[in-house]
């Protein structure tokens, strides 16, 4: 593998980081009106919008609890390893001590992932881009959302990929979630594309986990 000189490399990292200040906004949708797509279909992201969409992994549930707690589960990135079968760990910035109390937009993370590639646990960079976020859909129902992206350290040329987790309030204590994964344009995406299908079924395996765990709490 080639890597770009020293330069090079610190250009991209000061353009990724204003990548990432100009992305700080939600691109504007109904995003409670999104399902998962099939065949080739792809669903939009709220810091990457509509265009440059690859493919998408997608996986969608009903769980027995407030739109809140379920959000707390996913933002709860400290206590994964609790109940991820997929992402089995997350590595924290050191000032971070308790989630998903002290998470905040731009907070980097380090995910450990199994399933990926047999026999071994894959790591990614990732940034979370969407913390807070509240909105009500065109069919009246409340939602919440939030959402991280894949950090490649090129400012998005190699790969950009965005995971939002949506959570729409169903009444009478039931929540629909659908968390997706959209990969971008990019020199590595077509690599990664490889992996849809173990991707995929990591993807429902974590959204059962996600129920599983939740739905424990009470």
């Amino acid at each position: 593998m080639v890597y770009p000189s020293y330069p090079l490399r610190a250009s991209l990292l000061v353009l990724s980081h204003l990548l990432a200040v100009s992305f700080a906004t939600v691109y504007p949708y109904d995003y409670s009106s999104l399902s998962c797509p099939s065949g080739l279909s792809t669903l939009l992201t709220p810091t990457y919008g509509e265009q440059g969409t690859i493919f998408t992994v997608c996986s969608s549930t009903e769980i027995n609890a407030s739109p809140s707690v379920v959000r707390d589960a996913v933002l709860g990135f400290s206590a994964y390893n609790q109940w991820n079968s997929f992402v089995t760990s997350v590595s924290l910035p050191s000032n971070v001590t308790e989630t998903p109390g002290q998470d905040y937009a731009g907070m980097p993370m380090v995910f450990t992932t199994s399933g990926l590639v047999a026999g071994f646990n894959t790591t990614s960079n990732e940034i979370l881009t969407v913390v807070d976020y509240e909105n009500v859909g065109d069919d009246g129902k409340r939602y919440l959302m939030v959402a991280w992206r894949y950090d490649d350290g090129l400012a998005g040329i190699g790969a950009r990929a965005e995971h939002p987790v949506v959570i729409t309030d169903l009444g009478n204590g039931l929540s629909r979630v659908v968390g997706w994964e959209t990969y971008y344009v990019g020199l590595e995406t077509g690599l990664i594309a490889f992996l849809k299908n173990n991707l995929q079924s990591q993807f429902d395996a974590q959204s059962a986990d996600l129920k599983a765990y939740v739905e424990g709490l009470s």
